[in-house]
């Protein structure tokens, strides 16, 4: 009983303190000189009674309301255990062996409808100003000469079709002639880019002219793929960015060269959706390869070995 009389005395005391605060804040609440606490408990709080008191010289100790200072504190309860992340998606590396881009399987073959195309500018070398940008790239790391040269071409040729440009429907350019005339469409592009990679000191194994079909644009189009890093990483004129090709959901590969070799491209009927690029109208059971070809091209571009 005689601790309760303190109590009670002490938060008289208090509440006869909060009626002999200045009136400052009676109006206009809160005031430029209120603090946060002011603005969420009320004003004027406890807080600014003993301020103010303290202020005038006056010495005291105040106790917390009665209310305060008969609750019990609430018994402790362990949180509940965060639940265990899951495990992140395995990353499969880009295989060594063959260009399984944009979640194709490829497939060596022995020929193929484009190769005089290829073998007119596949192999060509790059020379002048291109040649000596690419060179000066070769103490860099993998990733800023992949970035570099991709800006580089991406900056100094301009997209002109090749009807526009040489008067016929399709034509694949040297990275030269590319580069000299500053205009090329999105197969000379890649061609430069390879070329230039080359010259940068990137291996010829690793570097994939790629033939495919824009699905979100319903247009042929074609890329420079450069495996780096365990991964297959894209070139687009489109772009300047270097994007994975797992992350491209929209781009259907069909043929694929590299300096010696030369790649179909299928897939996997049971995990790929349903596209119209098929050469026949052959159904095939979940789990078959379906060989993709492009448009306006022969049936069968190619031979297998």
């Amino acid at each position: 009983m005689e601790q309760t009389a303190r109590l009670l005395r002490a938060g008289l005391t208090g509440l006869a303190l909060l009626a002999a605060a200045p009136a400052a804040h009676a109006e206009g609440w809160p005031t430029a000189g209120s603090s946060k606490s002011e603005a969420i408990i009320g004003a004027p709080s406890a807080l600014a009674a003993i301020m103010a008191a303290q202020a005038g010289g006056t010495s005291l100790a105040v106790a917390l309301p009665l209310t305060y200072a008969v609750t019990r504190p609430a018994p402790f309860v362990a949180p509940e255990p965060a639940p265990a992340p899951a495990p992140a998606a395995a990353v499969i590396a880009a295989p060594l062996d063959r260009p399984d881009l944009f979640d194709s399987v490829a497939m060596p073959v022995a020929r193929t409808a484009l190769d005089d195309r290829w073998s007119r500018v596949g192999s060509a070398r790059v020379h002048g100003k291109a040649a000596r940008f690419a060179l000066a790239l070769r103490n860099r790391d993998e990733r800023a000469r992949l970035d570099a040269v991709n800006r580089f071409v991406n900056a100094r040729v301009s997209f002109t079709d090749d009807s526009r440009q040489y008067g016929v429907a399709d034509q694949w350019s040297s990275a030269n002639s590319t580069l000299s005339r500053g205009r090329g469409d999105c197969e000379d592009y890649a061609i430069a880019k390879l070329a230039m990679l080359r010259r940068a000191g990137f291996a010829e194994r690793d570097l994939y002219f790629v033939v495919l079909k824009d699905l979100a644009r319903r247009a042929d189009h074609a890329v420079l793929v450069v495996r780096s890093g365990g991964r297959f990483l894209v070139l687009d004129n489109g772009t300047d960015q270097l994007t994975d090709s797992a992350d491209i959901r929209d781009y259907r590969p069909v043929l694929t060269f590299t300096a010696t070799q030369r790649f179909a491209h299928g897939y996997r009927r049971s995990a790929t959706p349903p596209v119209m690029l098929a050469s026949s109208g052959v159904t095939r059971e979940p789990g078959q390869l379906t060989i993709a070809t492009a448009a306006g091209m022969p049936s069968s571009p190619f031979a297998s070995r």
